[in-house]
């Protein structure tokens, strides 16, 4: 699934979003999330475990398997999980562009409000 979105993001039909406004964790994996569109909201239901289970995931988003860590999700434009020492933004810290985010929804999500 990683290679795809890759693929996807380098593509000409890879749509600059407006951003993720908010997230609400929804127990394991799950999160509520919603993007700002040019008329309102859209809101999906976004499953992670197959995302961060995939092999070729990669080690940054290791952590996130952590359902702690996972819950402490915060969308400010991207989907953002601070460091959870100091809880900044800093180099410990996880972000996933809304652009990633979206094409995840739309792949394996479930759409609450499109």
């Amino acid at each position: 699934m990683w290679s795809e979105l890759e693929t996807h993001l380098d593509s000409p039909d890879c749509i600059s979003e407006k951003g993720i406004l908010k997230a609400q964790h929804l127990g394991d994996y799950r999160l509520e999330i919603w993007f700002e569109e040019d008329k309102g909201v859209s809101i999906y239901e976004l499953d992670f475990l197959p995302i961060l289970s995939e092999e070729d995931s990669g080690e940054a988003f290791r952590p996130l398997l952590d359902k702690e860590r996972f819950s402490q999700a915060v969308g400010r434009y991207n989907l953002t999980w601070f460091d959870s020492d100091t809880g900044e933004y800093n180099e410990n810290a996880i972000d996933i562009s809304p652009e990633a985010i979206k094409w995840f929804c739309n792949k394996i999500g479930k759409p609450v409000k499109a």
